[in-house]
Parts: structure tokens; C-alpha cells; sequence
């Protein structure tokens, strides 16, 4: 405990002297000392040159600040086609990044064999060569167990089952490992850097080739009895479409609204002329409009009916101050959805575009793995 005070003293109020820290703390001079030693032998912790003498003269203190650059963290996203990974000194501070292709047909070993080698080539080259790795922090897509670093299930074009994450990078690499849900670290990244700072209860929603909620609720992430809060991709909005034997992979929302749903509805309702690229299905769909194109206003009224159905059911049964939409699609259809939320919540709601993008989910795992450092740094019977 008395480390973790003055980590955090020297990291936030540095530099700083010993003496200063002596005083702020109420810990022993030599007790403070001792702490500093340990510190600086662990390279987390350097002298920083002279600072100014007390009233009283006397010789200049020397003065300690943290040492960003002992160590690296990397931050990871598993997306539909690619892995993004982010590798940064211990302050969060960006140093390189790497993007790695996959194909999730081929199974969670090819996307995890990918991840670890994108990791480890980032780790060999540039400024990340030397820097001790100190943890990995990975959103992932589907239902996460976040005590194991499992992922109980992730349909669409994953298929997973029971996927041990952090036990395969734990293994590979012999570091503590983070593994969260993606849109859960999506929310936390957009209430440290985004629009949802300093708010207590807000829902963030995530629209790509899946769907999902992040809930954060008095200033914490709510996870769910089974991990599964937020998983709104199952929501129901016509009881005939719910399969009689109660399975189905990607859920009756997203298997209506996901944006490879909607490119190939398009595309099928085209009959194949002048089918959309897909490479930017919110940019294509913004063209297909400025053209009066009836095959995506059909689209697009289907796709702001049922999200703002569930924009305002779940400001209904949350009763969040923001709901944040995360998600390119999102930017033609956000009218609508205030509009219909503002008919039928009645009480003040903000519904707004995310201010942070495609990166909100790798902000967020970078936030987790800066703060479990941060633990495992004041842990000296773990680190």
C-alpha cells in the first residue's frame, strides 16, 4: 500500500522529492527511501536532476519522477478481418502499431497465432526493442468471461467457443492478461477520452458486422449474471421471426441490421446491377441516397425503425444520461433515432455520435492495461 501511494504520488505529482514525498505521504523519511530504492532498481522510478533548496538553503534535493519508458503495454482488438495492436510505454503513450490481417474461418488458433506474432514483431522492432512487456490488455468480440479471460461464445463470423485468450497469450508471453468483451472496452474508452466523461450512467452501442451494448452504470461497467449485459443483438421485436428451437448464432437484431446483412440485401435487391463495393457501406449508402435510390431508403428506414426501437427501449429500462452510437451507419440514421426517442422517453436523454470512432475499443483496452500495470508495478510479490 505505502508503494502505491507514492507510485502514484511521484507518476502524478513528479518530480518530486524525497523529503516532499516524506511529508505529503506521513511515512518515515528512511521508510520513503527504502520505497524509492526498491522503485528505481525495479526501472520504474529515476532521478531527475536537482531541484530548488528550501527556505532554510542547504543543498538542492534530487528530485525522482516516473519512468514511462520501463516498461511497454500492448493493447489489442479482434475484429472481423483484422487484428489492430497498439504498443505503448506505460503512461498510455502511443510508440508503434501493427494491423494483422486474419481470416476467422480458420479458427481462433490462426487469429491468436496472428495476434502473438504481431505483438511479438512489435516488442522486436523500433522503440518497442528492450522495453519490458508488462501486460496485454485484448478486447474481444462475443461473451467474455473477464475473470478467465475466456470467450464463452462469439457468433457472426467467429464461431468461437470456449476460446482461452489469456491463457494463450500468458503462456506465449508470461504476462498478466486482460481479456474483456470489445464493445464493453469500447465504453470504458469513451468515458476516459470520449463524450461520456464524467458521466455516471451512460450506454454505448456498437454497430458493425455485429451489434452491442457497453453498460456502464454508477461510474462501473456492468458485465451481467452470465457476462452477457448488453448483448442487444438478441433483442426481439416481432415474436414469429424467434426460431422454434431456440437457437440461432447471431441473434434476430443483428442478423437483420448488420452491415453484411444490409450489403447483401442490397446487392440481392440490385439483382446485380451496380452492387456496392462494401469496402465503406455508410459512405456507399450516403451516394446511394444523394441518387434517390429507392433500394437504400428501404434499407436505411428498416435500420433506423429497429434501432431506434432499441435505443429507446433501452432508455426506457436503464434510464442513462447519454447513450452513445458508435459506428459509421450511425451517422445517417441518428435523426431518427432522437426523434423517436425524444417522442417516447419523457425525460432528458442525450443521444450523440461517438467521438471517438473505430478507436474507442483499443482506447479502452490501452485505459485497462495502463491501470493493471499500474497494479501490478505496486505489487512487489507479483511484478
Amino acid at each position: 500500500m505505502n508503494s502505491a501511494l507514492l507510485l502514484e504520488m511521484i507518476r502524478m505529482g513528479g518530480p518530486v522529492s524525497r523529503a516532499e514525498l516524506a511529508r505529503q505521504s506521513g511515512l518515515t523519511k528512511p521508510t520513503v527511501s527504502s520505497l524509492v530504492a526498491d522503485m528505481m532498481e525495479r526501472g520504474i522510478v529515476v532521478e531527475d536532476g536537482a531541484g530548488e533548496p528550501d527556505a532554510r538553503g542547504g543543498k538542492p534535493p534530487t528530485m525522482l519522477r516516473f519512468d514511462a519508458g520501463g516498461g511497454a503495454l500492448a493493447a489489442v482488438e479482434i475484429g472481423s478481418a483484422q487484428v489492430r495492436i497498439w504498443l505503448a510505454d506505460l503512461d498510455g503513450n502511443l510508440m508503434d502499431s501493427q494491423n494483422c490481417a486474419i481470416r476467422p474461418a480458420r479458427g481462433a488458433e490462426h487469429v491468436l497465432d496472428a495476434l502473438c506474432a504481431g505483438v511479438q514483431d512489435l516488442l522486436s522492432r523500433g522503440r518497442g526493442r528492450r522495453r519490458k512487456l508488462r501486460c496485454i490488455s485484448v478486447a474481444a468480440p462475443g461473451r467474455v468471461d473477464a475473470r478467465t479471460g475466456t470467450v464463452l461464445e462469439a457468433g457472426n463470423v467467429f464461431h468461437w467457443r470456449n476460446v482461452e485468450v489469456r491463457r494463450t497469450l500468458a503462456k506465449r508471453f508470461g504476462v498478466e492478461t486482460l481479456v474483456e468483451n470489445d464493445v464493453n472496452l469500447a465504453a470504458l474508452g469513451e468515458m476516459h477520452a470520449g463524450l461520456a466523461g464524467g458521466v455516471r450512467n451512460f450506454v454505448l452501442i456498437r454497430l458493425g458486422t455485429g451489434i452491442g451494448a457497453g453498460l456502464v452504470l454508477g461510474g462501473q461497467l456492468y458485465q451481467g449474471t452470465h457476462w452477457a449485459a448488453g448483448e442487444i443483438a438478441h433483442m426481439v421485436f416481432d415474436r414469429a421471426t424467434a426460431p422454434a428451437d431456440g437457437t440461432i448464432d447471431r441473434g434476430l437484431l443483428e442478423s437483420a441490421i448488420a452491415s453484411d446483412q444490409i450489403l447483401q440485401r442490397v446487392s440481392t435487391a440490385r439483382a446485380g446491377a451496380g452492387e456496392m463495393a462494401g469496402a465503406d457501406l455508410a459512405a456507399e449508402l450516403a451516394e446511394a441516397m444523394r441518387h434517390d435510390d429507392p433500394v437504400a431508403a428501404r434499407v436505411l428506414d428498416e435500420l433506423a425503425e429497429k434501432l431506434s426501437i432499441a435505443v429507446a427501449d433501452l432508455a426506457a429500462v436503464i434510464d442513462p444520461e447519454l447513450i452513445v452510437l458508435s459506428g459509421d451507419v450511425f451517422a445517417l440514421v441518428k435523426d431518427r433515432i432522437q426523434e423517436l426517442v425524444g417522442r417516447v422517453i419523457p425525460w432528458p436523454m442525450r443521444v450523440e455520435l461517438s467521438a471517438l470512432g473505430a478507436d474507442a475499443a483499443l482506447i479502452g483496452a490501452m485505459g485497462a492495461a495502463k491501470s493493471l500495470a499500474h497494479d501490478l508495478i505496486c505489487d512487489l510479490g507479483r511484478n
